[in-house]
């Protein structure tokens, strides 16, 4: 079952989570999460997969113990992401515990945001239900139609242009395997019907158009 429709309007969104902080502080926090979310090495860790996965995250919030802290994850957990860098999920979740200690949040919501944003370091085994969702829900994109995830796809390369054409094609070729070796792709219940079967097409898909 679907959750409660949100608020979408991104910027009343991020304000409406902390109704009792100083508006400049909560505007200010907001500003800066927009700018590293615009850095123009991005092509796909922007503010759009932000918003696709806080799309997710409404579908599926009656499914959750603790909402709130998977959606301050959600919003975070890219907001540091070099390509060339691999502890981008450990910088998003140090980031998040300052930005969040300068919003008043009190120190267990903040360990568990740094916890599930962690988590989003591929691959990972989740130890709760709350994690398999947040995990699921920022790997929706393998599952997607093939013409969305084709697009992911020219998104990535595009992010890794640095890196010579036969060197990519061989990283690419072993993650997305990687991925295919699991004996499934999504932790719930719910995101499994919904896109394992795709999600395995277009990673088979996309192997195959590295190999040539």
């Amino acid at each position: 079952m679907a959750g409660p429709a949100q608020s979408w309007q991104p910027e009343q969104r991020w304000h409406a989570l902390f109704p009792d902080q100083p508006t400049p502080t909560v505007q200010a926090s907001y500003q800066r999460l927009r700018e590293k979310y615009g850095e123009s090495h991005r092509a796909y860790h922007t503010f759009e997969h932000i918003e696709a996965c806080l799309n997710h995250l409404d579908r599926h919030r009656d499914q959750l113990e603790d909402a709130r802290a998977v959606e301050l994850a959600l919003w975070y957990h890219d907001v540091i992401y070099n390509p060339r860098a691999s502890d981008n999920e450990a910088q998003s979740a140090v980031y998040a515990a300052e930005d969040l200690a300068h919003l008043g949040e009190p120190p267990a919501t903040i360990d568990r945001v740094k916890r599930l944003i962690e988590v989003t370091e591929h691959p990972s085994v989740p130890r709760d239900n709350d994690e398999s969702l947040l995990l699921d829900i920022d790997l929706a994109i393998l599952g997607a139609p093939p013409e969305v995830y084709q697009r992911y796809e020219q998104q990535v390369r595009q992010e890794y242009r640095w890196v010579p054409g036969f060197l990519f094609r061989r990283g690419r070729r072993k993650l997305l395997a990687s991925f295919l070796e699991a004996p499934v792709l999504y932790h719930s219940d719910s995101f499994r019907a919904e896109r394992e079967q795709q999600a395995r097409t277009n990673l088979d898909r996309a192997i195959d158009q590295l190999t040539v």
